[in-house]
Parts: C-alpha cells; sequence; structure tokens
C-alpha cells in the first residue's frame, strides 16, 4: 500500500509542479501541446515496443482487444443518443467525449509501475482496439454526424488511422505477434531508455492542459459527458467482471482501462467537427481529476 501511494503521489506532484510552473507563465498551456507531440510521436511508440514486444496472441488478447473495440462503439451510441435532440455539432461532440480512452498517457504510467509483463501486455490489447476507435473512427463518425453530410468515406478513416504513429506501431506489434517474431535486442534497448522519460511527459502535458474554465450554458453538457462516463465505467466494468471468462489480472487491468479520462485528442477533434467551445477541454480537465482518484482507489484495491 505505501508503495502504491509512494508511486501515484509522485504522479500527481508532476503534475501540480506542470500546473504550478502555468500558473506562474514561467510554461504555457500551449507548451502542451508541443509535449503532446513529443509523446505522440517518441516516447509513446517506444514505450509500448518496449512493453508488448514479444506478444503471443491468445485467445485473452483477442477479447482485450475486442473490448477495446465495443466499448467505445457502446459509448459512442450512449453519447449520440443522449445527445439525440442537440444540434448535430453537440451530437458529434458528445460522440467524441463519452467515447475514447487515455491509455498511453494515463494508464500506461501506473500499470508499468505495478503490473509490469501480463499486466502491459493486457492494457495494450485493450489499446489496440481503443487506438482503432479513438484515432480514427469515431472522429469520422463523429465529424460524418455533425456536418450532416449523407456520405462516408472509408478512405478518410484508414488515412487517419494509418497518419498516428502509436497506432502504426500497434499494428506492427500484432503483425510481429502473429509471426512469432520479436525486435533485436539493440532496438529494444533504445526504445527503453526513450520511452522511460513517458511518464514524466506524460504528467507534465496532464499539469499543463488541467484548467477548469466553462461558460453556464455549457456547464450541463460537462456535467452530463462526465456523467456518462462514469456510469458506462461501472456498467462496463461489472459485466467485465461478471461475464467475461478472463484471468483475474486480465478484468483489473480492464477497468483501470475503463477508468482513464477522456482521450488525448477529444478536444482536438472536437474542434475540427466544428465545436468551438470550452466544454470539451473542460470536461477533459475534470476526468483527469476523478481518474487520478478512481486509479489510487484501484490500485489499493488491487494490490
Amino acid at each position: 500500500m505505501f508503495d502504491v501511494l509512494i508511486t501515484s503521489l509522485t504522479f500527481i506532484l508532476i503534475i501540480v509542479i506542470a500546473y504550478f510552473l502555468k500558473r506562474v507563465k514561467v510554461l504555457k498551456k500551449s507548451d502542451a501541446n508541443i509535449l503532446a507531440t513529443i509523446i505522440m510521436n517518441v516516447t509513446l511508440p517506444c514505450a509500448l515496443l518496449t512493453s508488448a514486444n514479444g506478444i503471443t496472441l491468445d485467445m485473452t488478447i483477442l477479447i482485450l482487444i475486442a473490448v477495446g473495440i465495443l466499448s467505445n462503439v457502446i459509448m459512442i451510441l450512449v453519447g449520440y443518443g443522449f445527445a439525440y435532440k442537440e444540434r448535430p455539432v453537440i451530437k458529434g461532440t458528445y460522440m467524441i467525449n463519452v467515447s475514447g480512452y487515455n491509455i498511453g498517457n494515463f494508464v500506461l504510467p501506473f500499470v508499468q509501475s505495478f503490473f509490469p509483463g501480463m499486466g502491459v501486455v493486457y492494457l495494450c490489447s485493450f489499446d489496440i482496439g481503443n487506438a482503432l476507435m479513438g484515432l480514427g473512427i469515431t472522429y469520422a463518425l463523429a465529424d460524418h454526424v455533425a456536418s450532416g453530410q449523407s456520405d462516408f468515406h472509408l478512405k478518410d478513416v484508414l488515412k487517419k488511422l494509418f497518419s498516428s504513429i502509436p497506432f502504426d506501431v500497434y499494428l506492427l506489434i500484432f503483425i510481429m505477434a502473429i509471426f512469432q517474431i520479436e525486435f533485436p535486442s539493440y532496438i529494444l534497448s533504445m526504445a527503453t531508455t526513450i520511452g522511460a522519460g513517458n511518464s514524466f511527459l506524460a504528467m507534465m502535458m496532464i499539469g499543463l492542459m488541467l484548467e477548469i474554465k466553462v461558460s453556464h450554458s455549457e456547464a450541463y453538457h460537462v456535467v452530463k459527458i462526465i456523467v456518462l462516463r462514469i456510469v458506462g465505467t461501472l456498467i462496463l466494468s461489472g459485466i467485465i467482471f461478471i461475464v467475461l471468462p478472463l484471468p483475474l489480472l486480465a478484468k483489473e487491468i480492464l477497468t483501470m482501462a475503463l477508468c482513464a479520462p477522456l482521450s488525448t485528442v477529444s478536444a482536438v477533434f472536437s474542434q475540427k467537427i466544428g465545436y468551438s467551445g470550452d466544454m470539451p477541454a473542460t470536461a477533459n480537465s475534470l476526468s483527469i481529476i476523478i481518474s487520478i482518484v478512481c486509479m489510487i482507489t484501484l490500485l489499493l484495491i488491487f494490490i
């Protein structure tokens, strides 16, 4: 229990330091975009490469990938359904923000610290399905709804997916797992060194992004999105523990994954489909605070 608290408090301290440096204007909120670029294109791919190398495909892994896809699909439908009477842009924004899980930048550092080995493999397996949806398909569906267009282009979805380096790394790991090929030791050594900085940079980025600022007219939507995510997490976690034929560790990792904050790209994608307010960023910040509490609580229960 002591180790859980120390490591968790260390992550929280990094977030607080970043937030403080932003408040005293040593760093700017826009610096989070620079960190996000470094994380998404350098440290996170290396961390994934190190953690998931040598993964062996079995029924558990395939189920976890399927859960990553289905949990997103279910929450997309929930978001659309609860915003059905809203204007198209709001419906699309709900679809993006109610679904999607920030695994690489939030949950992965915790799992790497407390569940190295199979815990990370299970998490990465879930994130393959999560990334497939969150880095392309969800955005394409939401943009389709927000624009009111009747046509849907698969080419655009695939382009968005394959332009994401973390997704490309997942795809490479998956293909190598099929043929039971492992990366050379010198590549893993370099990836390990670079990927070691992912946890620190991810928490710094979260601290810089943390900001609760929303108009009264948007506050209702923020609360609604957060409540939908919490209820969805509780129901899906219950189904996982009761129904799915998975090892206990896999169920615990899935529960932690479902408690993740909104996806890092949720605010960006919301803006791209035409939403110009502060609601996505505020919902993201609140979800981070809630997820920190949930993660510490789950770790104290599971360890």
